[in-house]
This record gives structure tokens, C-alpha cells and sequence, in this order.
């Protein structure tokens, strides 16, 4: 009787070890069967409309009609078939035949026509803003948007995929029509709201634990197998990894898979051979797209095109590469990889450069049109004088922006040598984009936004359109917003490469916003057990892993991964626990079990010394007993 005391004790005792955080018996899953990924924000909001934090819902669970490949620049048929233009003012969509629901029941045109309306609902999207008048189910695979008038159709074919403000993710009728749109916004879809999270996709959200990892299982009855076959992993762990460092220890003993991390690759590569990243040689990671210095062209002197074009000739893009972040050298024109890829030659891009670009690093040149301008150093003291007083241009960033602070040190350093002041002021991402930037409060300011976009005319219309949302300079040129308005009335290549070729000659003479480098995208994957990661080589999906870039490219990724034949027996123990939190914050140390190890992130259980002085007081317990 006291034995069976003393064992029952030991299982009390082992039961809230484990429940402390251990994790020891909680949950196995086969670690050649599972796929870890990381995200620095706890997986704890699954929400499909609003963009939750749970990787992969977007693309994984819920669908698209088409999925976009940002580093190819490709608009991949996904539910959709086909989409085309069956006359002036009706875009008709074809879906595939047997698409279906997790539940079952056969996906329709009426569940698209259903989502699409449901977005407005919600009061996501206006999609009568782009002259949409009607979506009519013609049958059960094929639903027509019908316009008033002649639509803006560049805009509305971003309307296929879903992110960023465009789009729409398929949802089921049968489940969506009886929740209230107005919850919508407040829902996190976790708990018992789980049931709500019917979608078509390759992927289930199997379990949300607390703030330590979302688990997703594979839907063996996806209508996909059978077109783009059996996704590999039968489970994707999203782990909660706030440090890079942290992330950069993982990725070395092999306990995560991919991730989007800015880690030291050289010196990850070398203790771990298997890790692979986007480039086979430096820099490794991939560039995606250029950041740029804008002028606040309300601001003068650099209201004028020629005081901004020598500021382009004095910036050195080589120093700030080689001295600066990790990146890639720029083109002059504002298009990222996959953009400059398509249209490149159709264009003369390279062609249209020479003709009317400038030389970086010109500094002679840049002189020349500053005393051009009359802008000049009339008292010897190094400063040029505009209107009677030094020039002195106010530069803004945020303060944990390290690339762009760097890369605007080298510039001002830069410009200082044409006779320019800059005065860096620095605040936190709120002080800098909402007060700033939002408001003009700058002369100088560097950004990416705009830029990463899916086709030309996004990329023109969010930078230099009157009403652009990445017009941070204010700049205004009415030539722009016609040309722009007759972009939108085609489809025709040949009518586009016409439009882009007069909007890249007009960036080039009115210098808007000056590519200075290309930001690059921070990628590393494993090849333990997953193989076929998408390169440079092998472009198939794109290496953004975070949440709601599912249909970008992020599920193409993680549907393309292939095993590596690990041990069938190999399995690894994950905790159900939800991760340490303090007063200020979560705790940056591992706030998740490694996939291959057991550890604690330490605070609310018994952990380290006291675990194994208890666990060594136990056979004392059980003497003492006899």
C-alpha cells in the first residue's frame, strides 16, 4: 500500500514536472514527417480575413483563385482554371472540376461569389471603387464579375490572389453565411472558433498552443493531390522564435527547418553543412526589392528635378552594399527581381537607363547641377546656401531600422561631400512611418513600400500616382496619372511594355525616389529532412515565411518540399505547454521546445537545480516509506 502511495506520488510529481513547461509526454510526432518554421509573433490569432499570425492559413487552409510567385512574377491558376475577359465589362472565372471543402462538400461559384461579397460585408474591401457591379454564378465552375463601365483592369487582375489589401481567400458558404460579418474583426479563430476554420486547402490547423506553436496536419483528401500531388510533410509546426540568435542555434543543431531570420549563413553554413539559403555564394539571401531614398518633393530645393537628380549622382550604392546591409547593387528603375525579370528586355530597360538615367557615385557630375541650380558654397565653409542659409536636409528613420540607419549614415557621409548637410533623426516605427513619413514631416527618408508589388503598373500607381499609397514625396505629375488611367484599360503586353517604357523614362528625368540598394530577404532552410527548398535555380515558390504571405508564394514553398528519407522511427516530443511570459513581455529566450530536444524557457514551473533535487528526493521518499 505505501509503495503504491509512493509510485502514485512520483506520478503526481512527474505529471506536474512535465506540465511545467517540460513537455516530455505531451505530444510525439514523427520528425521525418514534420516540418518546422518559426515566426518572431506568437501563433495566436488564426483569422483569415483580417491577418492573423498562424502561418499558412492564407494558402494552406483557405485558397485563392490563383497563387502569385513574387520572385517570378508568375500568376499561378489555383481553385480558378482560368480567368479572362469575355467581353469589355465581364471578367469570368472557370473553377476546377471536384474542387471540395475539408467537410466534404463540393466548393461552387457560388462560394466564390459568396467570399468575394462577404470581404465587402466585413468592410475590408470596396470593390465598387474598381466599378464592380455584379458577381453572377453562371453554373457551378464559373462566375463572371460584371463592371460598370470600362474597369481599370490592372487593378482588378490583383484581385485574384489575396494580400496586402487585394483579394479575397474562398471561404465556405454553408459555414460563413451564418456568422455575423461584424464579429469577424474580433475573432481569432482559435479555441472553440476552430470549427469555423473549414477550408479547401492541403493543410488543417490541427492545434494552437497558447503562445508556443500552431500545428498543422496534412489533409490527405485535398482536391490538389491529384493535380499538384501529396504535399510532403504531414505536419508543419509554427514555433514561436523572437531572437535571431535563437533562431540561429536552432537552424545549426537542426531543430528548425526554414525560416525568415537574419542570421550570420557564413558561420551557420559552417557548423551546419545541410543548411541551404536562396543564393549557393554570397550574399546568400535573395534580393527582393529595392529600397529607396525619397525627397519630399514639397520641400524645396528639392522640388526641383535637378537638385534631386545630383543627390542621385552623389549616392555611392557601392559603399552602402559594401560597407552597409546585406544586399545587392540596384537598377534605377523601382522594379524588384521578378518585374525586372519580365520585362526587361521587352522594355530596354538597361537601354532606357543609359539614355536617361544618371552615373552613381558621380560626384563631379552632381556638383555641376547643384551650381546649376544656384545652389553653392559662397562662404567657403563646405555647406551650400539656398536662400541665404546652410542647406541642411532633415533625414528620418526608425530607430530599429539598422539597414536603413546604416545605409543613411553612408548617404549623408555622401552627400556632406557635394556641400550638403543631412541631420538624422531617428524614432520608433510609429514616430517615423505614421508622423513622418504619413505626413511629410522629412526631407529625406528611406523605404521599400510600394516596390513590392506584383506587377508594373502596382508598382507606378502606389509611387508616383497622385494619390499613390507609397507617394511619400507627394510628387505629382499629371503626364503620370493619364498615362497610368490608359495602363488600366488594357491587358495587352504589347500596350503595357508601351505605358512602362514612358513611366520609366519619365522616373528617370524626374528622379521621384532613387533606388539605392536592393533589400534582401533573409532566408535559410535545412536539408536534414526536407529537401527541394525553392533557389535561385529552382524559383518554384517564394522564401518569405512569414504569415500572410501564404498566397505569394510561402504555400508554394512549403507544397514543393520533398523528405530527405529520415529514419522512419525518428520522432521528436513537443510541448502542449504555452510559453513563459513576464510583465514586459514574452521571454526572448526559447519560448519553444526545440523539435528535436526537450527545454524549458524557465518562469512559472520548476526548472534546472530544483527539478533534479526533487527528482533525488524521490527514492529517499520511497525508502523512508518502507
Amino acid at each position: 500500500m505505501k509503495k503504491a502511495i509512493a509510485m502514485g506520488l512520483v506520478a503526481i510529481f512527474l505529471a506536474s514536472l512535465f506540465g511545467a513547461g517540460y513537455g516530455l509526454a505531451a505530444e510525439s510526432l514523427p520528425r521525418n514527417e514534420t516540418l518546422y518554421t518559426a515566426n518572431s509573433a506568437p501563433p495566436t490569432n488564426a483569422n483569415p480575413f483580417t491577418g492573423g499570425s498562424v502561418l499558412g492559413i492564407d494558402g494552406l487552409v483557405f485558397e485563392p483563385l490563383f497563387m502569385f510567385n513574387f520572385m517570378t512574377g508568375e500568376l499561378k491558376p489555383w481553385l480558378a482554371e482560368s480567368a479572362k475577359w469575355v467581353g469589355d465589362n465581364v471578367f469570368e472565372v472557370k473553377l476546377r472540376s471536384g474542387l471540395k471543402w475539408q467537410d466534404g462538400k463540393p466548393l461552387t461559384a457560388e462560394d466564390v461569389k459568396f467570399s468575394y461579397e462577404y470581404y465587402e460585408k466585413i468592410g475590408l474591401r470596396n470593390w465598387g471603387n474598381l466599378g464592380l457591379k455584379e458577381i453572377k454564378v453562371v453554373d457551378d465552375r464559373t462566375v463572371q464579375f460584371i463592371f460598370e463601365g470600362t474597369p481599370n483592369y490592372q487593378l482588378w487582375q490583383l484581385q485574384m490572389f489575396f494580400g496586402w489589401g487585394q483579394g479575397a481567400l474562398i471561404v465556405p458558404k454553408h459555414v460563413f453565411e451564418n456568422i455575423n460579418p461584424e464579429d469577424i474583426p474580433k475573432m481569432t479563430f482559435t479555441g472553440d472558433e476552430m470549427k469555423y476554420l473549414v477550408g479547401s486547402g492541403a493543410y488543417k490547423l490541427k492545434e494552437v498552443v497558447g503562445q508556443e506553436k500552431a500545428i498543422l496536419e496534412r489533409n490527405d483528401d485535398w482536391w490538389g493531390v491529384k493535380v499538384f500531388g501529396k504535399p510532403g510533410p504531414k505536419y508543419i509546426v509554427q514555433l514561436y522564435v523572437t531572437d535571431n540568435n535563437q533562431a540561429a542555434n536552432m537552424f545549426i543543431k537542426g531543430d528548425l527547418d526554414v525560416g525568415t531570420y537574419y542570421i550570420d549563413i557564413v558561420s551557420a553554413k559552417q557548423k551546419n553543412p545541410k543548411l541551404a539559403s536562396w543564393l549557393d555564394k554570397y550574399p546568400y539571401f535573395p534580393p527582393v526589392a529595392p529600397v529607396l531614398l525619397y525627397f519630399n518633393t514639397k520641400h524645396a530645393p528639392l522640388d526641383n528635378p535637378k537638385v534631386r537628380r545630383a543627390i542621385a549622382m552623389a549616392i555611392n550604392p557601392y559603399q552602402i552594399v559594401n560597407q552597409g546591409p546585406i544586399s545587392d547593387l540596384p537598377k534605377q528603375v523601382p522594379f524588384g527581381p521578378g518585374l525586372l525579370t519580365k520585362w526587361s528586355d521587352k522594355v530596354g530597360i538597361d537601354g532606357l537607363i543609359s539614355q536617361y538615367g544618371w552615373k552613381y557615385g558621380d560626384v563631379a557630375g552632381a556638383i555641376k547641377l547643384l551650381d546649376e541650380a544656384g545652389i553653392k558654397d559662397t562662404d567657403g565653409d563646405g555647406i551650400r546656401e539656398y536662400n541665404g542659409k546652410p542647406l541642411k536636409l532633415k533625414f528620418v528613420t526608425c530607430a530599429g531600422c539598422n539597414d536603413w540607419l546604416q545605409a543613411g549614415e553612408i548617404i549623408a557621409n555622401q552627400l556632406k561631400a557635394v556641400g550638403i548637410e543631412v541631420e538624422i533623426e531617428k524614432g520608433d516605427w510609429t514616430n517615423f512611418f505614421m508622423k513622418s513619413l504619413q505626413n511629410g514631416d522629412f526631407d529625406l527618408a528611406l523605404h521599400w513600400s510600394g516596390t513590392f508589388q506584383p506587377s508594373a503598373y502596382a508598382v507606378f500607381n502606389m509611387l508616383i500616382s497622385k494619390d499613390g499609397g507609397a507617394n511619400y514625396g507627394k510628387y505629382e505629375n499629371p503626364q503620370v496619372d493619364q498615362i497610368l488611367q490608359e495602363f488600366g484599360k488594357t491587358v495587352d503586353e504589347n500596350k503595357e511594355a508601351q505605358y512602362i517604357k514612358q513611366l520609366c523614362q519619365i522616373w528617370l528625368q524626374d528622379v521621384p525616389a532613387v533606388p539605392v540598394y536592393m533589400a534582401t530577404l533573409f532566408y535559410e532552410a535545412n536539408t536534414e529532412y526536407w529537401t527541394n527548398w525553392p533557389n535561385e535555380k529552382n524559383p518554384y515558390g517564394v522564401p518569405i515565411f512569414w504569415t500572410n504571405y501564404g498566397t505569394w508564394g510561402t504555400a508554394l514553398a512549403l507544397l514543393g518540399v520533398k523528405p530527405a528519407k529520415a529514419p522512419a522511427s525518428e520522432t521528436t516530443t513537443t510541448s502542449s505547454a504555452p510559453a513563459t511570459t513576464s510583465s514586459s513581455g514574452p521571454s526572448t529566450s526559447s519560448s519553444s521546445e526545440s523539435p528535436a530536444s526537450s527545454t524549458s524557457s524557465g518562469g512559472g514551473g520548476i526548472c534546472g537545480p530544483a527539478a533534479v533535487v526533487l527528482l533525488a528526493a524521490v527514492p529517499l521518499l520511497m525508502r523512508r516509506r518502507r
